[in-house]
């Protein structure tokens, strides 16, 4: 199996500063070293013209992303190629980078760990793309563009129209016989879940920790600032083979048995 990778750089509007550098305070240059912050995403499918997308975060040499069994950390896209091994037809996946963030892997686990527990993922309200969007967000202050999630956005703003049309075009068969199943069925876990409630609590949490720093003169904690990008463009296409690290067993980031391996830097 083939995959090619599509390294994208942005083009257009950025947020912030439009610069990839970093930034400190007061003219502060002792910052810690920022840690390289890209998007992977692939599409999985196609429905009434409309693109569906994997996505996950990569912080510097360790993948990050959400399924089922909760947050999990794995080698740089290995739930893309995972996905890839199943289907021959060649897939595309693209690597874009979005910046440097002053918070490690492991700081983003300890962060979203409590709002993406393991069994909580629903395939439309609480996926890949939400826990992609909110890791962008905590990581670099931007938000991930609106084309990945374009078609749960969409679902979820119809529901339940849409919810029933889809178990209506998409019904599984019975075991054994019995009564057809639902395609979609909604999980109590994601119930009431909101990822502007989760953005709103790292802006409350940064504006309590610049406040506490104005108020004891203290030059240590988030000082730095990062360029915060649009969507993107520009592609180029580098076909890469599949790779050995797509056999290598990953961790449930939150799982306490692997708290504190392969997370990531410090």
């Amino acid at each position: 199996v083939i995959s090619s990778v599509l390294f994208a750089t942005c083009s257009g509007a950025a947020m912030g500063n439009g610069s990839s550098g970093r930034a400190c305070r007061n003219g502060k240059s002792h910052c810690e070293e920022p840690h390289e912050v890209q998007l992977a995403a692939t599409e999985i499918l196609r429905v009434a013209g409309m693109s569906g997308y994997h996505t996950s975060v990569i912080v510097d040499d360790r993948e990050y992303f959400f399924d089922y069994l909760g947050i999990m950390v794995a080698p740089p896209l290995w739930s893309h190629i995972a996905g890839q091994m199943k289907r021959p037809s060649e897939i595309f996946t693209e690597v874009i980078p979005i910046g440097r963030s002053v918070s490690s892997g492991k700081a983003l686990v300890q962060a979203l760990c409590p709002h993406f527990e393991k069994g909580s993922y629903d395939i439309f309200c609480k996926n890949c793309n939400t826990f992609t969007d909110t890791a962008l967000y905590f990581l670099t202050r931007s938000r991930l563009c609106g084309r990945y999630n374009r078609i749960e956005r969409l679902v979820t703003a119809t529901d339940p129209i849409s919810t029933r049309l889809i178990n209506r075009l998409f019904r599984n068969p019975g075991e054994a016989g019995g009564p057809w199943t639902d395609f979609y069925v909604p999980n109590p876990e994601a119930a009431g879940f909101s990822v502007d409630e989760v953005l709103a609590s790292f802006d409350e949490s940064d504006s309590e920790s610049s406040a506490s720093d104005e108020s004891s003169g203290s030059d240590d904690g988030r000082t730095c600032s990062f360029a915060r990008h649009a969507c993107y463009g520009r592609r180029s296409r580098v076909a890469r083979p599949v790779r050995q690290e797509a056999q290598q067993v990953l961790h449930g980031a939150c799982d306490p048995e692997h708290v504190g391996l392969s997370l990531g830097g410090e």
